[in-house]
């Protein structure tokens, strides 16, 4: 719809040949995938460039776009076990669409601008992980369901067994409603999914916390993986399968600080 910068990135399965297409009726979105590895780019000399590694636990030519947090779970089941987070973000679909923050009010926090949160944007579908750090492990959902609410969700990888979209639910909840409350303000419940909650969706303030695309770009590329083998995989899951752009929150939303 509006977000990413009012870009529409096709449906959240893409069959490779045939192009974009909504699936056939009566077929379960969960059970469609690609036929197509993610292209690679040219070389400096023109010739193919080798393929990055994978971080799948074994290969698979699936690739979607989940615009829901039901569709993220479908997705996440036609991927190979054990699942890590990274294999995970190198089968999205591309262009991927970003926006990233040193910002640390979160309970998924930057670790400074070399390694930031990192915000992922399908429509009304928006993900985030972190690129260091004690959130390393965790993707974040927030499907927004107004122009300023969304339900919330979790879940911590790598992945083992079978998930369910409640899954998500769960990771949030405590005694009274989710932990997200803690920064999000007017939490009720949501009948969307089971356990699940809505509350307000909030942004981080782009004029001061943002790390611009490039600078994250050069992270990327300065990496050294014999160093830093986590983080080196975390941004190569990010930028080495494909187009990445700019992404831009929608302006109706907070941030934390107008709580206040």
């Amino acid at each position: 719809m509006r977000i990413a910068g009012g870009r529409s990135l096709g449906p959240w399965v893409m069959v490779a040949v045939v192009g974009c297409a909504e699936p056939p009726a009566g077929t379960d979105p969960s059970s469609t995938g690609s036929t197509t590895e993610a292209s690679s780019s040219d070389g400096a000399d023109g010739t193919a460039a080798e393929p990055p590694p994978t971080a799948c636990s074994e290969p698979t030519d699936v690739v979607g776009a989940p615009r829901t947090i039901g569709e993220a779970v479908a997705f996440i089941e036609q991927l190979p076990r054990p699942l890590t987070l990274d294999c995970f973000l190198e089968r999205l679909e591309r262009p991927l669409a970003i926006n990233a923050t040193f910002s640390t009010v979160s309970l998924q926090p930057a670790v400074g601008s070399a390694s930031p949160r990192v915000f992922l944007f399908i429509d009304d579908l928006i993900l985030s992980v972190a690129v260091a750090g004690d959130g390393r492990q965790l993707l974040e959902f927030g499907e927004l369901v107004s122009q300023t609410q969304s339900i919330k969700g979790e879940l911590e990888f790598p992945i083992e067994g079978p998930l369910a979209t409640v899954d998500a639910m769960e990771r949030v909840l405590d005694a009274t409603g989710t932990k997200c409350r803690l920064c999000h303000g007017s939490e009720t419940p949501s009948d969307a999914y089971a356990m699940a909650f809505v509350s307000d969706a909030l942004r981080f303030r782009e004029d001061v916390e943002r790390v611009s695309l490039p600078d994250l770009r050069a992270e990327y590329e300065a990496c050294d993986p014999a160093a830093e083998p986590e983080r080196c995989a975390r941004l190569d899951a990010l930028f080495a399968f494909g187009e990445v752009v700019d992404a831009e929150f929608p302006p109706e939303l907070q941030t934390i600080y107008d709580y206040e």
